[in-house]
């Protein structure tokens, strides 16, 4: 997957974590590989590294969505994990609803919780 890194790291979780060069404009293809990955490895949660995104505007955001809509469909939770404070910020400019997916501080912060 072009600019997108995907890694089990147990218990039926995956971190899906972006890299430079990542391009949200291929979506569909990517959501469709994302999802046949999570269901291979027979995955339960999603989470998904933002520690590298600085700010999350509306089309970052519909990304997001579009994902987490996906795999929802397919019975995964994703959880966002490391949003800086100037994404937090940006996202709560546009938001009208509640996401639909979750956040965390981290993996393990949120592993605890479960």
């Amino acid at each position: 997957m072009n600019g997108l890194h995907l890694t089990p790291i147990g218990g039926g979780d995956m971190l899906l974590e972006p890299t430079r060069g990542f391009d949200s404009s291929m979506r569909d293809s990517l959501i469709e590989a994302i999802l046949e990955r999570l269901q291979a490895k027979k995955s339960s949660r999603l989470y998904y590294d933002l520690a590298e995104i600085a700010i999350i505007d509306p089309v970052a955001y519909q990304w997001l969505d579009a994902l987490a809509r996906a795999c929802q469909a397919i019975n995964v939770k994703m959880i966002c994990v490391h949003m800086q404070p100037t994404a937090a910020f940006t996202l709560s400019q546009f938001l009208h609803d509640t996401p639909i997916f979750e956040t965390a501080l981290d993996v393990d912060e949120r592993r605890r919780k479960t």
